[in-house]
């Protein structure tokens, strides 16, 4: 079942889980990453960021792909663009038949990223697109921006924020970054920055980026203090690329099919234990009405310049 992160997340927010939130760059990690959700009975949402589709998974190849596998399921599965910034992407994602976007403006100005986001949800919506925004900055692990508080979401912005754009889901900044983290660091989380946002925006739908190295325990305690979307895609590009060195270093000789199916298996095994993280184990079966369906082929023209 193809849908938007507002039919998700909305959900989420309201039974109080969280919702998987990872990228696919072939058929071998699409097909993972949905079998596992299946098998977990969880919604899922599927990731693709700018530069990863300018650099191998092109939105006209993969989105039809993971299209149809949702319509072999009935598990809520969304398309979202990850951290769009610029009306060219945007456009190229909506023409390529994503169902949602995140809109990044936070390395805007305040008045400046709302009117943005603003702009961006209103187009999404007239098109029964979900759309989330960022609050704050979610810099990279490389760079120690989880450790620079002043680049910390403000609750008491939140509030306005969510208020003037009307965005489906907030992704807040609170001690995590993209990327992966130095040899044995594991973040500290802001947990308070988490439950006041959540007040500040009346209990809306809360995403957490850079999940990944973040350790099993402070992701159980980020959906405890309100997250309901966990963005994972690092520690999935690792997890597949260490399960396929593995079984090449036992048998340099595996056929190329029987490797592929090993990447499958990591995959799966890694989604199966970031669904039982985030609650969501089950949860697909709140979404029965015919309505949460995202219609294709509503395109009617809408203005999309700046």
């Amino acid at each position: 079942m193809y849908t938007n992160i507002k039919t998700i997340l909305t959900d989420a927010a309201e039974k109080n889980y969280a919702v998987i939130a990872t990228s696919a760059v072939n058929m071998e990690s699409a097909r993972a990453i949905i079998t596992a959700a299946s098998e977990k009975c969880a919604p899922v949402i599927i990731l693709l960021g700018q530069n990863m589709m300018h650099n191998h998974a092109k939105a006209e190849l993969i989105v039809p792909l993971i299209k149809t596998l949702a319509s072999y399921t009935k598990i809520p599965v969304a398309v979202c663009l990850d951290h769009g910034s610029s009306t060219e992407r945007i456009m190229y994602a909506i023409k390529n038949g994503f169902s949602s976007i995140m809109y990044d403006g936070s390395l805007y100005d305040f008045e400046t990223n709302m009117r943005k986001t603003k702009h961006y949800a209103e187009i999404c919506h007239a098109l029964n697109m979900g759309i989330e925004g960022e609050l704050g900055h979610v810099g990279q692990a490389s760079s120690g921006d989880n450790l620079k508080e002043d680049l910390y979401t403000r609750p008491e912005d939140a509030r306005e924020f969510v208020k003037f754009t009307g965005t489906d889901c907030l992704a807040v900044a609170c001690g995590t970054a993209h990327g992966e983290y130095p040899a044995g660091f594991v973040p500290q989380i802001n947990f308070d920055i988490i439950k006041s946002c959540k007040d500040a925006t009346n209990g809306m739908p809360i995403a957490l980026h850079g999940g990944s190295g973040s350790g099993d325990e402070n992701i159980l305690k980020a959906v405890k203090a309100g997250i309901n979307k966990i963005n994972v895609v690092t520690d999935v590009f690792n997890a597949s690329r260490d399960a396929l060195k593995a079984e090449l270093d036992k048998n340099p000789k595996i056929g190329y099919m029987d490797l592929m199916a090993r990447q499958e298996e990591a995959i799966q095994n890694f989604i199966k234990h970031w669904i039982d993280l985030s609650g969501s184990e089950g949860r697909a079966e709140n979404f029965t009405n015919p309505e949460n369906i995202f219609m294709l082929g509503k395109t009617q023209a809408v203005g999309i310049s700046e």
